[in-house]
């Protein structure tokens, strides 16, 4: 079933990051993301503009669908959509018919760098099932966590996810140990929350929320307005608090060649 992008949501959040060891060291800054809604209703499968926002062709805001998925392609959404349903529905027995979303950073003039964006796929009675971690790393290399649950009901509202981490992001840990993952919906509200374990100890914690509303311009000048040209700060900011645990002390580790599978899956589980 071929879905189009119903409406786009915006929403004025807060990340919160937090490292425990091996040197502490934390912060909290103010985003601006977005959420693409994509339906058996939707009505653009196509380029266009959807609430404001530039879909699969530049502008002074935009998302484009090469900018995501497991190889390099020039798909639009609807198609590139249904090639990860294929490849999830490969691995998962569950029914993917319903409602994708999208939670991610938009484009401004042309740029925007994702750390991690979600897919949140929903079978037709609107529940969430799997979620997909589309993770980047400042190298250009990318992989994802493919979080799913046959026993869980939904994995929105607030079920503990675990997945083996095998991949490099940050060049002060090593590519050992867990994630939890715990994503929050409720109405217009969400929160997605990351903690990471390594030899059963907790060394990071990092969160991003925010409240959905509809964009206006009005709305989307007052972003621009808050957080300025807050695609290129992430990537400014990612490298001063690397710059700030150098100066702490914090062991550095050599990247590591990236795993030879682009998607991570068979050790995913829950606990109550």
């Amino acid at each position: 079933m071929s879905l189009g992008l119903d409406r786009v949501e915006l929403a004025h959040g807060l990340v919160r990051h937090q490292r425990f060891k091996p040197k502490p060291n934390g912060f909290e800054t103010g985003v601006c993301f977005i959420r693409l809604i994509f339906s058996p209703k939707g009505g653009l499968t196509t380029a266009g503009k959807c609430n404001g926002l530039n879909i699969d062709q530049g502008g002074l805001l935009s998302v484009m669908a090469s900018s995501y998925g497991l190889e390099k392609h020039s798909l639009q959404f609807p198609a590139l959509i249904e090639t990860l349903k294929q490849t999830i529905q490969q691995s998962t027995d569950v029914d993917l018919d319903g409602e994708v979303h999208l939670h991610t950073f938009p484009k401004v003039l042309g740029y925007a760098f994702n750390p991690v964006s979600f897919w949140h796929f929903h079978d037709t009675e609107g529940r969430c099932k799997v979620i997909l971690c589309e993770v980047n790393n400042t190298f250009g290399e990318r992989h994802f966590y493919l979080l799913h649950n046959p026993g869980a009901e939904v994995l929105n509202r607030g079920a503990l996810l675990q997945s083996a981490k095998e991949f490099h992001v940050s060049p002060f840990f090593p590519v050992s140990g867990r994630y939890e993952f715990r994503f929050m919906q409720h109405q217009h509200k969400s929160v997605a929350r990351i903690n990471y374990f390594d030899q059963n100890e907790l060394k990071l914690t990092t969160s991003v929320s925010g409240e959905f509303m509809t964009p206006t311009s009005k709305r989307w000048a007052q972003a621009l307005t808050r957080y300025g040209w807050f695609t290129l700060m992430v990537i400014v900011k990612i490298h001063w608090q690397a710059l700030k645990l150098l100066a702490k002390g914090a062991k550095f580790h050599t990247k590591p060649e990236p795993p030879t599978r682009s998607i991570s899956q068979t050790r995913v589980k829950s606990e109550t």
